[in-house]
């Protein structure tokens, strides 16, 4: 194939399957793709997750295709996607790390995309012309950035965004103004899994109970919990069982208002989840507590983030399905106490506090 000419690219196509956590791993990719192309039309195509939240209303999108699970379902369905794909005329597409070459690479070169770029994952990517190999063990971050490098971009920047409007730090603002958590050690926590409600990447609910009261004892800090609208009844089971009375804001934030919150915390302890990257993309101080995934792939990018585990022979397991064992001993074995020593390394490290933001 002849070397693309990234001159005559004006129309792109980004496919981004994966949720709000995976739409963060892909920022640092973004920015550079977009300080290469500025006058081109940057669209997505994604699934049903709300990973379109993390970038609506900045400069990173233009424009945005939704998976729609009745409209696009079945080969009818199909036949619909790829006429819309068409009629926009896009010049590449770009398939984000782990996306199924399949899957994707077929419908780009339905969709009568010229340049199509994607990872060669087990040898699947036939239908992609712009191929890089497939690092199982390499972070998100820097595959998403494997891929713009075949193009000839590389990041100068590399830090993790989370698109947060005026209207969203006058929120957080207002909220720690109102009650009175101005100056003081702030700790957020969630212990969900994010809109897929993936049990398995759970610390035990017992055990952030007890940590949330020991950091309130140690510290006299304030704890909130946060997570989404699937979350509202493990927050309550949580608060049920401590001691103290943690600040509930699980499903009262939208995701924007919600990292506004977090950018204004001294530290962020969760599972693996969107709201862990979320704290990364703000630089918040970040715990991620992880068990099955990898988390060489999906660990938190940040240098003042820590990630907590054990190694097991069996972890991680798990590979987009179920994984391998119910007696999740990976998320056992993690004590509170393993936690409190990384909580507190990282509030000494760092004197992040809400009268500085």
């Amino acid at each position: 194939m002849a070397d693309i000419d990234t001159s005559k690219i004006n129309r792109i196509l980004i496919i981004m399957m994966g949720g709000i956590g995976d739409m963060i791993l892909l920022t640092p990719a973004l920015a550079a793709l977009r300080k290469a192309f500025l006058s081109s039309t940057i669209c997505f195509l994604l699934g049903p997750y709300g990973a379109e939240k993390v970038i609506e209303g900045s400069h990173l999108l233009d424009k945005k295709i939704m998976i729609d699970r009745k409209k696009h379902k079945g080969a009818k369905g199909k036949i619909k996607l790829i006429q819309e794909l068409r009629k926009e005329k896009f010049c590449l597409s770009i398939s984000s790390t782990g996306t199924n070459p399949i899957k994707s690479g077929l419908l780009c070169y339905l969709s009568g995309i010229k340049y199509r770029l994607g990872e060669n994952i087990e040898g699947k990517g036939f239908f992609y012309n712009l191929k890089v190999p497939f690092n199982e063990n390499g972070h998100d971050v820097e595959s998403n950035l494997s891929l713009i490098q075949k193009l000839g971009i590389k990041a100068e920047e590399k830090s993790l965004y989370i698109h947060r409007s005026l209207e969203d730090k006058n929120f957080a603002q207002r909220f720690f103004s109102d009650l009175n958590l101005k100056g003081k050690i702030v700790i957020g926590m969630h212990p969900g899994s994010g809109i897929h409600q993936a049990r398995f990447r759970r610390w035990p609910k017992e055990r952030f109970a007890q940590l949330a009261d020991r950091i309130i004892d140690s510290y006299n800090a304030s704890v909130i919990l946060f997570g989404g609208t699937e979350e509202i009844s493990l927050a309550s089971e949580i608060k049920a069982m401590m001691k103290s009375n943690p600040i509930l804001m699980t499903g009262k934030t939208t995701l924007n208002q919600a990292a506004a919150l977090i950018e204004k915390c001294s530290l962020f302890i969760s599972n693996d989840s969107g709201l862990m990257h979320v704290a990364c993309g703000v630089n918040t101080p970040t715990i991620g507590i992880y068990g099955p995934t990898n988390y060489k792939r999906l660990g938190p990018y940040s240098d003042s983030a820590r990630i907590i585990r054990k190694e097991l022979d069996c972890s991680p397991c798990y590979k987009k399905e179920k994984v391998k064992c119910s007696q999740l001993d990976c998320f056992k074995f993690i004590t509170v106490e393993d936690v409190l020593q990384e909580v507190s390394g990282l509030l000494k490290k760092n004197t992040k506090s809400a009268d500085k933001i």
